[in-house]
C-alpha cells in the first residue's frame, strides 16, 4: 500500500498550500469523468480523496505521521507545532535585524 504522500505525490515536508494544489492538479488529471474509458480512474479518485482528507486536516495529519512512523520535526517545519517556535528575540532594541538570519542584496 503507498502512504498518503506517495499517492498525491508529495513530500512529507509539504505545506498545506502544496498538498492542495497537488490535490487539485491530480484530481483534474484522473477525475472519472475525463477518463470515461478507464476502468481504475473512479478507485484512483478515491485514493486521492482519501490522502487529500487526511493530510488536508492538521489534526488527522499528525496522527497519520505518528502512525507511518515520520519524525516530529516534520510537523514542526511545516508549522504544525505553534508551541515550538525557534524566533530569536531581540536582546537590544537598536538591533538592525531580530531574525536568526540575514537575506543577501542582490547584485
Amino acid at each position: 500500500m503507498t502512504s498518503f504522500y506517495e499517492t498525491l505525490e508529495v513530500n512529507p515536508h509539504a505545506s498545506g498550500v502544496v498538498i492542495r494544489a497537488a490535490y487539485r492538479c491530480l484530481a483534474q488529471q484522473h477525475h472519472p469523468d475525463k477518463n470515461a474509458d478507464s476502468e481504475d480512474a473512479q478507485q484512483r479518485m478515491m485514493n486521492i480523496n482519501r490522502a487529500y482528507a487526511v493530510l488536508s486536516d492538521r489534526q488527522k495529519r499528525q496522527a497519520y505521521d505518528l502512525s507511518q512512523s515520520i519524525p516530529q520535526d516534520f510537523c514542526e517545519r511545516r508549522g504544525l507545532d505553534p508551541a515550538a517556535t525557534t524566533q530569536v528575540k531581540p536582546q537590544d532594541k537598536r538591533t538592525a535585524t531580530a531574525r536568526p538570519f540575514a537575506f543577501r542584496p542582490l547584485r
